[in-house]
């Protein structure tokens, strides 16, 4: 049975760090950091609302109850994705709507902005185990 599960979470474990790079563009405190326009932003929210209306699509009503009860939850968002109880295709197609927005929100950024992103993920994944920077500094 755990054999079985775990291509499961594994593949819900890749969809949400697929889409952590997207979570930074809608936090001011990444907006500010990468410098970006108000149009910038304006781009990117729209592209984050599509992207949430296209995985509504896909999701059964109760899935979708579930989904948008997660939307601001970043600390249970990783074990409620796990909760949505995904079929194979739903996987795949949220796999795909996540790179489809991964690819629009990148072409909005300048390459300077791109490149500062890379370096801020990068950051980020070195802080991974090492428990949370101090945030009073």
């Amino acid at each position: 049975m755990n054999i079985k599960v775990f291509p499961l979470f594994a593949t819900i474990a890749a969809i949400t760090l697929a889409a952590a790079p997207m979570a930074a563009f809608s936090q001011p405190k990444f907006a500010e950091e990468l410098n970006l326009t108000t149009d910038q932003q304006t781009q990117l929210e729209r592209i984050r609302d599509n992207k949430h209306s296209q995985i509504e699509q896909i999701l059964t009503p109760q899935q979708r109850e579930q989904f948008q009860e997660l939307q601001g939850q970043r600390q249970r968002h990783r074990e409620g994705m796990r909760a949505l109880n995904l079929t194979e295709a739903q996987r795949n197609q949220m796999r795909e709507i996540h790179q489809s927005a991964r690819e629009q929100m990148q072409n909005v950024l300048t390459e300077e902005q791109r490149e500062q992103m890379r370096q801020m993920r990068e950051n980020r994944r070195g802080q991974r185990g090492m428990g949370r920077p101090n945030q009073a500094q």
